[in-house]
């Protein structure tokens, strides 16, 4: 236990002991299941649904935040635990806390009503109704990941620093997802997820991700920045539990996650496609 906890006493959930019973747990807890709980819901629509849209069946889309979402709110509720309870359940988590909820219903919900009508949810500006839910979305988009540059900030102050793999993977995972998400989010929608091809489709794609095997795709560096949140925690656990030395493990896997975003980037920028036919 920290030096830095408080003498709050944890309450741990009945069905996962591993986490505490509070708050914003449960409210992380709570919208990654309701996002797995989509995930199966809407399986017969995206199988049964034969649409295309953009070179992927309508479904995609929608089926894909599911995951990603489930991933990201599950995360969050893990590495909120190496907080204190008091700071965990403190005002500024419990305000980003539900902002990113907010933000994720209204994603949801915008995300799935295009799909059922057949049309586009993003890049999207053939109507001003349709521009102004799409400027919406993108606010939306910058709270749901800002809300873990926040918990980042809150680790690296009061976080539990006796397991010193998982504490700097926490902050530095969560801090360079972000910055990078924003980075290759900004330039899509500045410009499009693709590079010299027509926004309707970029040809043959890969399976499930949509990703362009024609055309440069910024989609993949997106995907690779996004989970740098996953995937350098995990490996600072792995320091932990296995006995590595965690701060070379935690900063090469970041450097390495880092390079491979910046390549798929500038492949992208390049027109080049990550996996050519």
């Amino acid at each position: 236990m920290s030096s830095n906890a408080t003498a709050t006493p944890s309450i741990h959930m009945p069905l996962i002991p591993a986490l505490d019973d509070d708050h914003l747990t449960r409210l992380f807890l709570a919208l990654a299941l309701f996002q797995l709980a989509c995930f199966v819901v809407f399986i017969p629509a995206w199988l049964l649904d034969t649409r295309i849209l953009d070179s992927a069946a309508i479904w995609t889309k929608p089926q894909k935040f599911h995951i990603s979402l489930a991933l990201h709110f599950a995360t969050l509720a893990v590495l909120a635990q190496l907080l204190p309870r008091d700071f965990r359940t403190g005002p500024l988590m419990i305000i980003f806390g539900y902002l990113a909820a907010i933000s994720m219903i209204y994603e949801f919900a915008y995300i799935g009503l295009k799909a059922a009508q057949g049309g586009r949810s993003h890049f999207n500006y053939d109507t001003p109704a349709e521009s102004t839910a799409y400027a919406l979305m993108g606010v939306g988009a910058v709270l749901l990941v800002f809300v873990a540059m926040v918990l980042a900030v809150q680790i690296w102050r009061k976080g539990d620093r006796s397991r010193k793999g998982l504490w700097l993977g926490s902050i530095i995972g969560l801090s360079t997802g972000f910055a990078l998400t924003l980075l290759v989010a900004s330039t899509m929608s500045s410009t499009s997820r693709y590079v010299g091809a027509p926004l309707s489709g970029g040809g043959e794609v890969f399976p499930f991700f949509g990703w362009s095997r024609e055309y440069g795709d910024l989609r993949p560096s997106h995907f690779v920045a996004l989970h740098l949140m996953q995937t350098v925690p995990l490996a600072g656990y792995l320091a932990n539990r296995f006995r590595w030395p965690a701060i070379p493990v935690v900063l090469g896997v970041t450097a390495l996650q880092i390079a491979l975003c910046l390549a798929l980037f500038y492949q992208a920028l390049a027109g080049q496609p990550i996996w050519p036919t």
